[in-house]
């Protein structure tokens, strides 16, 4: 059975950390804490990948908590987001290895919850607590211009998450519901609604092909939902010819408190949850097909102690295919290693 080792703990912030996302690229982790900071870290030597050292700290860009932050496709831009309704973009200075903020993109009129880039580095989403997600184009010299605010939800935005390869949007609420959002010359539009969670929905996730998404919810429960395409061999119906999304698996009863975020790896297609309950899980597929199955592989109680585990992000390379990174209530992300045992 696989199982879960810690690499290394993280300390440093001097409030919970929200958020702890990888590099595209590089071995580099950045987390954003309720100390209004975003943290970067990197192994202090290739050697030794159980020493990790803070190698910036990006500050004085919010006056509230960082709840979540973004790279870029490059990972030469960073975009936070905040409770203090702004969204900072923060510009990586070669010369001097620092980051400077150069941009506060404002107009949700509280709280921001979370914030992504589009693969094609052209685009970035915003959700809040003011129950609107905004689309914003990424121009030249720092200008960022707003392209829509979609306010179909009826409550709090809590994710968005953009679609791997495609400028497709998911975006997950408190009014239990995950949106999709589409492009039509120039105008954004709801092309979907998936339904299902009977409670808040924390955090969502697309599979590597972007056919499928993960969902997490306060109901305790993880959804696996299957993309089908207009004309499909199952007989869905497509309304107005936009894909449509379907349910195919229900993970339940391995989480004993609301689920506060999801990753589904690109690299070894499995599944990591991290809950209020203060366990990760990890799942593997053990079938596929419309009614796939999913088995729990490997778990961790009491990852951050007694402390609410608030994210957990697959690494996003062949690299390191096999780490995790959690962040935590304690104020400490950790970085944990996947370990098949013979």
């Amino acid at each position: 059975m696989p199982r879960l080792e810690l690499v290394t703990a993280l300390e440093g912030h001097q409030d919970r950390v929200w958020q702890a996302i990888w590099h595209p690229t590089k071995t580099i982790l950045a987390t954003c804490s309720g100390d209004k900071t975003v943290r970067l870290w990197a192994p202090a030597s290739h050697s030794d990948m159980s020493n990790w050292q803070c190698i910036n700290t990006l500050e004085g860009g919010h006056k509230r908590t960082i709840r979540s932050v973004a790279w870029s496709p490059t990972g030469h831009e960073m975009a936070t987001a905040s409770f203090d309704a702004t969204t900072g973009i923060w510009e990586h200075d070669q010369r001097d290895n620092d980051w400077e903020c150069v941009a506060t993109l404002e107009g949700h009129e509280n709280e921001i919850k979370s914030v992504a880039w589009s693969s094609s580095g052209q685009l970035l989403a915003t959700c809040s607590r003011d129950k609107s997600v905004w689309i914003w184009e990424v121009e030249t010299d720092n200008d960022f211009e707003c392209l829509s605010v979609l306010q179909e939800h009826s409550q709090d935005v809590k994710m968005v998450a953009w679609h791997p390869h495609q400028e497709i949007l998911a975006s997950a609420s408190y009014d239990d519901t995950i949106k999709i959002w589409r492009e039509d010359d120039d105008d954004w539009y709801c092309s979907d609604t998936l339904q299902g969670h009977t409670s808040t929905v924390w955090a969502l996730d697309f599979d590597a092909s972007g056919d499928h998404i993960v969902s997490a919810s306060d109901d305790q429960t993880l959804r696996i939902w299957k993309m089908y395409k207009p004309n499909n061999a199952q007989g869905i119906p497509t309304p107005s010819n936009d894909p449509t999304y379907r349910t195919v698996c229900t993970l339940s009863g391995y989480h004993g408190r609301c689920i506060y975020s999801v990753s589904w790896s690109k690299v070894n297609n499995r599944i990591a949850s991290a809950s209020g309950d203060n366990t990760i899980r990890v799942f593997t597929q053990v079938t596929e097909g419309d009614e796939p199955a999913w088995e729990a592989a490997a778990t961790i109680k009491d990852a951050h102690g007694v402390h609410d585990i608030n994210n957990v992000t697959w690494f996003p390379t062949q690299q390191h295919g096999d780490w995790l990174a959690t962040a935590g209530d304690d104020g400490v992300a950790r970085i944990w290693r996947l370990v098949e045992d013979d």
